[in-house]
This record gives C-alpha cells, sequence and structure tokens, in this order.
C-alpha cells in the first residue's frame, strides 16, 4: 500500500468517524424532541437547529467519502472528446483545481463569519464553528481528486 493510499484511508476513517457522530447527534435531537413534544408536552430550546446544523455536517461529510470512494455522479458528456485512456485523469484533475479553487472561497466565507461574530440563532453559538467543515470537505475532495489524477490505481483501491 502506497503513502497516499495510507493517508486517504486514516482521512476517510477520520471523516466517516465525524459523519457518523453527526448523524448520531441528529437522530438523538430529534428523538429527544419528539419524547418531549408527545410526552412531556414542552419542547427542547434549540433542537430544530442542532437538527439542522447536524445535517449540515453529515452531507458535507458525505460529500467527502463519495468522493474518496469513487461512487459519486460524474458527467459524460466530454467520454467521446478525449481519449478514453485520459478521460478519467483529466477529469480528476478538473474536479481537484474546482474543489480547491471552492476550498478557497469557502475560508473566506468562514473568516468572514468569524470577523462578524455571526451566531446560531437561538442557540448563541459561534456560526464558524459548524461552517469550518464546508472548506475542510472541498480542501479534502481536491486533495482526493489530485491524488487520484496522478494515481489512478490509488482510485481504484479504494473503491474496491
Amino acid at each position: 500500500m502506497t503513502s497516499s493510499q495510507r493517508l486517504l484511508r486514516v482521512l476517510t476513517r477520520l471523516e466517516a468517524s465525524l459523519a457518523v457522530l453527526a448523524c448520531s447527534t441528529l437522530v438523538l435531537v430529534l428523538v429527544v424532541d419528539i419524547i418531549a413534544v408527545d410526552v412531556f408536552s414542552t419542547v427542547v430550546r434549540g433542537s430544530p437547529q442542532m437538527e439542522v446544523l447536524s445535517g449540515i455536517v453529515a452531507c458535507m461529510l458525505g460529500l467527502t467519502l463519495a468522493t474518496g470512494s469513487g461512487v459519486h455522479f460524474r458527467p459524460t458528456f466530454a467520454d467521446n472528446i478525449i481519449p478514453h485512456v485520459l478521460v478519467d485523469k483529466v477529469g480528476d484533475a478538473i474536479s481537484a483545481a474546482l474543489f480547491g479553487v471552492f476550498a478557497v472561497f469557502a475560508v473566506e466565507f468562514v473568516i468572514q463569519s468569524y470577523v462578524y461574530a455571526d451566531r446560531v440563532p437561538v442557540l448563541n453559538a459561534p456560526l464558524w464553528l459548524v461552517q469550518i467543515v464546508v472548506p475542510y470537505v472541498l480542501a479534502s475532495c481536491a486533495l482526493k481528486h489530485a491524488v487520484f489524477a496522478v494515481s489512478p490505481k490509488t482510485k481504484e483501491a479504494l473503491s474496491g
């Protein structure tokens, strides 16, 4: 196993663990909220916000998990234009560049939230703490696509 494969496997384990934590948080808060309303006729303050934020984190991490396992959708419009042996490499290189650019913009977005001290309504927590997942996921996708563009065998090894 190459070092790039090991790195991507470690990243995938970390991201999968965080996604499980986010999904578990969503389910736990949802169940507590339902029990509070149906059994005790009360609401849990901030539960809708926690559910939404947990769902966003889980979905964002799902993007990088899909990228790492090669199960995301791929446009096929250029398959007849670019030689077949280069389609995956070129596609991964373009994806790496796009995700890299998006990650830079996402960092700027999070910095703006931090500077302006944006907060989550009701919870009054700093919003940038949740938003930080966006540039991380985009950078992780960029890294994975860059590795796949350089080493297509890594993509095959991780998706199999």
